[in-house]
């Protein structure tokens, strides 16, 4: 198997710029559909890289995005919710905050990487992506994702040194460190990936945030079903006051592609960190721990989409959180009216009672236009 990326042909730049901007207003109900406030977004994707050498890459990518909504305007110091770095390197800037406005200009990929037959080297802010599942990835110690944030498709980085070795076959082993502003705040672990009998089987252990974490994940089929799933054990080295000393994350779940080009999924998550000391997220759109990855400790997620021709598509996803009495909606189409330009629309719908994030979070509508290039 071959697992280094293609190289550029001969002739051809070492340079590539990509990206995109993407125009979003949206509508946003509160108080069961009968407070409406308008909001909009401008989001605009730089995607550089650098072909150093045959063998070696400089990966540079970024977002800036200009934000309107009346709520800020109510929330003190509310650019501090996006100026707030919490990797080793602050490579973020907010640079407007004014009532209802927030400019906000981030690196969320800088990394060198490096390559030679069957070893892989990074260095720098990379996605290091362990999760398996399609929804909550508790493998994923270096840089969750937010599953309500459908705008941010590219994810989180982390600053970190990432090993990869390849054995022959579907077998590799690899080691990431990715080191905080202290000790308690760092995150370094191992992988081991193998394919037994079909799945694909890892195992990963290692230190996180001052934790012990032990877990392991698989992907493979069933009857022409995928297969997926994945759990971590979290331990304190030092236990803190009022919560439990270890816990566990557990997700699993079937994917299915039906005849007619539906594809759906169904995955159940247990989130053993729950009861741990409370660590409530400002905005429902950000990243939680893998050790307390859901606002629940339990959740199920159902979703479905379908192709309705080569350039109008439609899916919906359902979550269900039955032990906070919650639960949210996500419909959604996208058209495609040029080779570069797509139009989606889609609308998120929290459910729960106003002492949850998601009582707060209410109902949104988003109309997005976004060019390519």
């Amino acid at each position: 198997m071959n697992h280094l990326a293609a190289q550029p042909t001969a002739g051809s730049s070492p340079y590539r710029l990509r990206g995109y901007i993407r125009a979003m207003p949206g509508l946003q109900l509160q108080d069961g559909l009968s407070e409406a406030s308008f909001h909009s977004l401008l989001h605009n994707r730089l995607n550089f890289r650098w072909s150093m050498a045959s063998n070696m890459e400089l990966t540079i990518e970024g977002r800036n995005r200009m934000i309107y909504s009346r709520a800020y305007g109510d929330i003190p110091n509310a650019g501090d919710l996006f100026s707030q770095d919490e990797y080793l390197a602050d490579i973020s800037w907010l640079w407007l905050s004014e009532g209802s406005w927030i400019g906000h200009s981030e690196i969320d990929r800088l990394f060198i990487s490096w390559r030679a037959d069957s070893w892989r080297i990074r260095a720098g802010r990379q996605r290091v992506n362990w999760g398996i599942n399609l929804v909550s990835n508790p493998n994923d110690l270096f840089n969750t994702y937010s599953f309500f944030d459908f705008d941010y498709e590219e994810r989180p980085g982390a600053d970190a040194l990432r090993v990869q070795h390849f054995f022959d076959g579907m077998s590799s082993f690899e080691v990431a460190v990715s080191p905080g502003r202290n000790g308690m705040e760092s995150v370094a672990a191992a992988k081991l990936l193998h394919n037994w009998k079909a799945y694909d089987v890892q195992v990963i252990a290692g230190y996180y945030r001052n934790r012990v974490a032990l877990g392991g994940g698989w992907a493979g089929h069933i009857k022409g079903a995928g297969f997926k799933g994945e759990a971590t054990w979290f331990y304190d080295i030092d236990q803190e006051e009022g919560s439990s000393r270890a816990n566990l994350v557990a997700a699993a779940g079937l994917d299915y592609m039906f005849r007619s080009g539906t594809f759906g999924i169904i995955e159940f998550l247990y989130n053993g960190g729950h009861d741990r000391v409370d660590r409530q997220a400002f905005m429902i759109t950000e990243p939680l721990r893998p050790d307390n990855i859901m606002f629940s400790k339990y959740a199920v997620t159902i979703s479905a989409d379908h192709a309705f021709s080569p350039v109008f598509s439609g899916g919906i996803a359902l979550m269900g959180l039955p032990d906070i009495d919650a639960a949210f909606l996500m419909p959604r189409i996208n058209y495609s009216l040029h080779t570069d330009i797509d139009l989606e629309i889609i609308s998120q719908v929290f459910v729960g009672g106003q002492e949850t994030i998601f009582g707060q979070a209410g109902t949104a509508l988003f109309c997005s236009f976004k060019y390519s290039f």
